[in-house]
């Protein structure tokens, strides 16, 4: 049997390197339970075998502390736990239990994403969080139709009224420019960006925005 050559401890995992040069990634939890050292004889399928023994046990404590620490979504916790080294089907099971237990619930997680971020961020931006998040584009555009095209409006209305105080100098075009940048790095889209704009420039009420209709052709001063 190969020997191991070097074992390299990583958050949450550690790679054996076999002098056969085949790599096992191994859960350190179970890297605790069935101890390997360096000049170790060692089987490539003995951690293998332990996985699919002992691998749900241990999936599932670590799924469990991650939902604990905070708030997870079902492609998070399949990635977290594909990393620590766990074969698909140990993941699957532990996927499984956890919608069974109701502790995984990836269109709550959505609303509750977008609820906690709403307020300072359009909906272009957490579209991106969210999939990044691995929530597919249905239950994301779902969460995102619960904000309100007045909402995004008045909240970009406060970030550019914040931006802009921060400024010196006449609200040229360059300034323009800058500020509509600005509000589609937040991810608002560009029509709520220049109604925002031109609210904060004309000295608008944000209060009396309900209605988002078609923006005036206002300009910055060349």
């Amino acid at each position: 049997m190969p020997k191991i050559i070097e074992i390299k401890k990583m958050p949450g995992c550690a790679l054996l390197r076999l002098e056969s040069g085949e790599r096992l990634r191994v859960p350190l939890s179970l890297l605790r339970e069935r101890p390997a050292r360096v000049g170790q004889e060692i089987a490539a399928d003995t951690y293998q075998q332990l996985m699919e023994t002992r691998g749900y046990a241990h999936a599932m404590d670590g799924a469990v502390k991650m939902l604990s620490l905070c708030d997870r979504s079902e492609g998070e916790i399949r990635e977290r736990l594909a990393k620590n080294g766990y074969p698909d089907a140990v993941i699957a099971r532990v996927i499984g239990k956890l919608y069974e237990a109701d502790l995984l619930n990836d269109e709550a997680f959505a609303q509750r994403w977008t609820q906690s971020r709403g307020h300072k961020l359009g909906r272009n931006r957490l579209s991106r969080e969210l999939a990044r998040r691995g929530i597919d584009r249905e239950t994301a555009e779902q969460a995102l139709s619960k904000l309100s095209d007045e909402d995004q409006l008045d909240d970009a209305v406060r970030l550019t009224g914040k931006f802009l105080g921060r400024t010196r100098g006449d609200f040229d075009r360059k300034l323009y420019q800058r500020t509509l940048a600005m509000l589609a790095r937040h991810g608002y889209d560009a029509d709520i960006a220049r109604r925002a704009i031109e609210i904060i420039a004309k000295g608008e009420d944000a209060a009396l925005t309900g209605d988002f209709g078609e923006p005036e052709r206002w300009m910055p001063k060349r």
